[in-house]
């Protein structure tokens, strides 16, 4: 398992460690989707909720 900085420092660890053991080691992990770095593609419950309401209405 290799992790990457915003500085191209690496990190090797173990390729089996969990999540919740990186997290355990003080090990801060952000996850972005490289074509969608705004995060424009997710909607919050609110919006689904009323993209819903407008496909029962039509």
């Amino acid at each position: 398992m290799h992790f990457h900085n915003a500085t191209g420092q690496v990190m090797r660890l173990a390729d089996n460690l969990t999540l919740k053991e990186l997290y355990d080691m003080g090990i801060e992990l952000t996850i972005s989707e490289k074509v969608d770095p705004n995060h424009e593609l997710w909607l919050s419950d609110e919006e689904i909720d009323a993209i819903d309401t407008e496909k029962k209405d039509a």
